[in-house]
Order: structure tokens, then C-alpha cells, then sequence
């Protein structure tokens, strides 16, 4: 060999385990993952360890060893058993490992609505490049302990998801955690609690919908009030993208497209569930031509375009004229609504907006005299059980408290103040949409409470005199007279004007219900007489 060269040889020293682990080993959450190694010659105190801790037997791990053939059973996996499983044979070790990703950061509430919530979040932020397939975004009610998943068993792969169709009013918490091939992060819960209730969406058809031809392609639309998720379906079966049709979503409009109409789809119902709303038409196919007639669930029915006759709704005909009459109209009556004669046909888009209802009966007056620490109620009617409305107080919005709170029982909507105190006297205005109604509330002093008028005199000797409607008072067993006026159980035959008189002479001081008679220095040969009106 020449100087300054070199050869290089690799020895390999085999050990006692003949069969290893793998590198690496890829398990879903909630599986069941075994472990094999073979020895060539059993070795009585071998174990198996996890993160460097020793593995014992418990309900979800076995532990078995058949000849020179040794088994590790992890049943149930969860994310905590992520991490580097080893086993080892006196100075023998074979290792898989598994890296599943760190949690997500940053979680943030965007937007709140009465029925939805907008979470968004980060990335994890690790210092080793791991994968993620997607994300895992649960809710929890306050005050149980189960966790539902809010994306109905699909991943999220973005980070941002809005959370609807609640099945009941309740105050949420919301939890995010990230996922891969090796399992599943611990979990990131969103600051603070939210209160959401069922969402309410109403659905309309977006457009008027064409005449399509069997053969042909034919779409129809819905629109919600939120933004929330649905599925569609025809005659009972559940619809999904593919050769035969093509669904798709724009926010809060919801379209379906069947490529290709066929004779077995007449008097099918194609019908769309979302956001607590459903709205579904049947679809007749006759000839050349696919016609449909509206169906709003549960109580209007279009069918064939064909409206019946109810208590509310009536059919005018006047000339060349026709029309179509709907005694008061609900919220459930939005819609479109068609006119169609042997030729042509017509349509009509009907919104029914918020608003307090006249025609019903008013539970207050709108002129309200409330007495002091009683209760105070203001009640209106609204057109629909549904509306919401808005309460102020000189222009100043109202917010519930343990005083002062709302009530909704059927169409009336309520004020209540369960304590009336002389600060609660002023204007209050009920909001519904663009429609209000103003009352106003005036305090006055509840009979039998004690009344008191005050006089204050600079000299302490001084007398004073008390009079009432201009008759001289005594004292008696509910009135006492001297620098004060005390009533002890008020009447209403108490109500009226009370002087006070006090030195020599008569000056008459301005009406007020408090006053100091001139200044604190005064000769005693002045009288100063000092008014105050008790109203009852």
C-alpha cells in the first residue's frame, strides 16, 4: 500500500434480538398498535419501556412473551402515548419512535354572534418540523365534563372555523388540538366562555328558479340568515358531490346541482338542513320539463304550485286582477311565492321584518306611575314569538341585572324593575327593528311609608310653626311638629302644601320641597315662611 492511502472496513457485531422495531411506527388515535422482537435466545429479564419509563400490564397494555418471541399491545392510543417505545435485553435495546405534533397557539374569538362563534388560531410553534394533517375543534357545556367534536369527525385543515347549529341555548367552552400520522397534540382551550343558543337561520330560495329540461342540468339555491354548514338530500337519500351532482357553498348560499334530470326523480324531494332550518321542494317531472313546487316545513305547504286556503290566507279576484291575501303575517310566511296562468307565471320574494304589533293587546300603559322599592313592569306585543328587541332608558341602552332585567313570554316582551327607586323615573323606549314604543315612568311615595320635611334655622330657640292647606298642625299619634315635619304612615289625604313659619314677621321664600330660611345669622323679628308640597 502506498504512503498516504487507506482502507476502510465496517464490522457489524450481532447482538442478541434477531427480529428489531421499526424506525418508525404511524398510529391514529383511538387504534390499537402491537410490538414483535425475536431474540435468538430468550432472555428472562428483558422489559419493554416508554419515554424511558418501564411498561407495566395495565387495562390498555399486555405484555406477553411466547418462546423467544416478546409482544408489547397498546390498545386505545392516545396522544400522551406518543414518544419513544424501546425494548431491551441486558445490553440489547431496538427503538421506534413517534412525533406527534405540539399544540396549537394564539386561539382568539373573531366574531360573536346569538348562534355562532369564529375561532382562529396559530400553528404550533415547534422547534423540529413536524407535519400536521389538520386540526380538532371540540365544545364543552358549562358544568358537564364531555367534550363534543364541533366538525362532525372531519379534520379541519385551516385555521379559522365558525361553530354553529347549537341544539340548545348554554354557555360553551372550545378546545383545538392539532393532529398528524403520529397522533394527536394535547389540547389548546379558547380564552373565556361564550353563551350561544340554537340557531335560528331562515331559508329562502336565492333566485327564482328555471324551467329545466329532463336530459339537462338543473340547480336550485338556498339562503340562510348565518353562515352555517347543511346537507342536502333527494328522497331521503343524502346527497354528496360527484358524477351525478355538484354541491357547493358561497358564504351563506347553498347551491345543488343535478347534472342530468331524469324520469325516476319525479315527486322525489330534494330537500336542505342547515342551521336549524330545513326548506325542500318536490320535484315533478313531466314529459320535456321539470317543474317544482315549494315546500317551507313544517306548516306551508306549496305543492305543484298549487297555495290552499287557510284561516289566513285568502284568494281576491277583482276583474283582471288577482290576489293573494295573508291575514297576519308571521316570520314563517318569508318566502316566494308564484302566480302562474296556461302561459305565464310571475314570482314574488316576501320578507317580514321585526316589529312591535299594534293590533295586539298592550300589557302597560305607556303612561306608568310606579310607587317607590315596588315592582314596575313594561310590556308590548311583538308580530312574532321570535323578534327580539332592545330596551333603553333615556336613550341609554338598558343592560340586565339583578334590578332590572327582560322578560319574553310568547309575543310579549318585557321591563321589569324590581325595586323602584326615584332614579328609575324617566323615558324607556322598547326597539324592535325599526319600530319603537316609548313609556314613561313616574315615582311617587308609597302609602304607609314615613314622610319627613325639614326646616333648618340658624337659632336652635326659635319656633316654628307648621302648617298644611293653611291649617295650623298639632302633633298627634302619626304626626310630629318641630324643626321637622315627620308623617309616619302616609295617606292619601296626606298630599298637599305644608309651610313652615318661624320669627315675627311673614316673607314668603320660593316653593321648594327643602330649604334653609335666609342666611345663618338673622334678627327674630322676621318671619320667613318656607313651602314644600307632598304628593301622595
Amino acid at each position: 500500500m502506498k504512503e498516504g492511502s487507506r482502507t476502510v472496513a465496517e464490522l457489524t457485531v450481532l447482538g442478541n434480538i434477531t427480529k428489531k422495531l421499526p424506525r418508525r411506527t404511524v398510529v391514529p388515535v383511538s387504534d390499537t398498535v402491537i410490538f414483535c422482537v425475536e431474540l435468538e435466545h430468550p432472555f428472562p429479564d428483558a422489559y419493554w419501556t416508554r419515554n424511558g419509563e418501564k411498561l407495566k400490564k395495565d387495562s390498555r397494555i399486555s405484555i406477553a412473551c411466547t418462546l423467544r418471541q416478546y409482544t408489547l399491545t397498546i390498545r386505545d392510543c392516545q396522544a400522551d402515548d406518543s414518544g419513544e417505545v424501546a425494548f431491551v435485553a441486558g445490553d440489547c435495546k431496538t427503538s421506534t419512535r413517534k412525533h406527534p405534533p405540539d399544540p396549537p397557539v394564539d386561539a382568539v374569538v373573531q366574531n360573536k354572534t346569538d348562534s355562532s362563534v369564529t375561532i382562529r388560531w396559530s400553528p404550533p410553534d415547534s422547534d423540529r418540523p413536524v407535519p400536521i394533517k389538520g386540526y380538532i375543534v371540540e365544545k364543552k357545556k358549562i358544568g358537564t365534563q364531555t367534550w363534543q367534536r364541533c366538525n362532525a369527525g372531519e379534520t379541519v385543515v385551516s385555521t379559522e372555523i365558525t361553530v354553529c347549529s347549537f341544539t340548545e341555548e348554554a354557555t360553551y367552552q372550545f378546545r383545538i388540538s392539532a393532529m398528524n400520522d403520529f397522533g394527536q397534540s394535547p389540547h389548546l382551550e379558547v380564552p373565556g366562555s361564550f353563551f350561544l343558543g340554537e340557531t335560528a337561520a331562515s331559508v329562502s330560495f336565492s333566485h327564482v328558479v328555471d324551467v329545466a329540461t329532463s336530459g339537462e342540468e338543473f340547480s336550485i339555491s338556498v339562503e340562510l340568515s348565518a353562515v352555517c354548514s347543511g346537507f342536502w338530500s333527494l328522497g331521503g337519500r343524502l346527497l354528496r358531490s360527484g358524477a351525478d351532482y355538484l354541491i357547493t357553498r358561497s358564504k351563506n348560499t347553498h347551491t345543488l346541482l343535478i347534472r342530468v334530470v331524469t324520469a325516476e326523480m319525479n315527486g322525489a324531494e330534494v330537500k336542505f338542513v342547515g342551521g336549524g332550518s330545513q326548506s325542500g321542494c318536490i320535484l315533478s317531472v313531466t314529459g320535456m320539463y321539470a317543474l317544482y313546487g315549494t315546500r317551507l316545513l313544517p306548516t306551508e305547504y306549496w305543492y305543484s304550485m298549487w297555495l290552499f286556503k287557510d284561516q289566513r290566507t285568502a284568494f281576491v279576484s277583482k276583474g283582471t286582477q288577482r290576489k293573494l291575501v295573508i291575514k297576519n303575517a308571521k316570520k314563517r310566511d318569508e318566502g316566494h311565492y308564484s302566480c302562474e296562468t296556461a302561459a305565464d307565471k310571475v314570482t314574488f320574494q316576501v320578507k317580514i321584518k321585526d316589529m312591535i304589533d299594534m293590533s295586539l293587546p298592550f300589557f302597560s300603559e305607556t303612561q306608568v306611575k310606579a310607587t317607590l322599592s315596588q315592582k314596575a313592569t313594561l310590556s308590548c306585543s311583538v308580530s312574532d314569538g321570535k323578534t327580539e328587541v332592545k330596551w333603553y332608558k333615556d336613550g341609554k341602552l338598558l343592560i340586565s341585572s339583578r334590578t332590572i332585567y327582560t322578560e319574553a313570554k310568547g309575543d310579549a316582551r318585557q321591563l321589569v324593575i324590581e325595586k323602584v327607586e326615584k332614579s328609575d323615573a324617566g323615558e324607556y323606549t322598547c326597539e324592535a327593528g325599526e319600530d319603537k314604543l316609548v313609556f314613561k315612568i313616574f315615582v311617587s311615595a308609597t302609602s304607609s311609608q314615613k314622610a319627613t320635611l325639614s326646616c333648618e334655622l340658624a337659632d336652635t330657640k326659635t319656633e316654628v310653626k307648621w302648617y298644611k292647606d293653611g291649617k295650623l298642625l298639632t302633633s298627634s299619634k302619626t304626626i310630629h311638629t318641630d324643626r321637622q315635619l315627620v308623617i309616619d304612615s302616609v295617606e292619601k289625604k296626606d298630599a298637599g302644601e305644608y309651610v313652615c313659619e318661624a320669627g315675627a314677621e311673614k316673607l314668603a321664600t320660593p316653593e321648594s320641597t327643602s330649604a334653609r330660611p335666609g342666611p345663618r345669622s338673622w334678627s327674630s323679628n322676621y318671619k320667613w315662611k318656607v313651602r314644600s308640597t307632598l304628593y301622595v
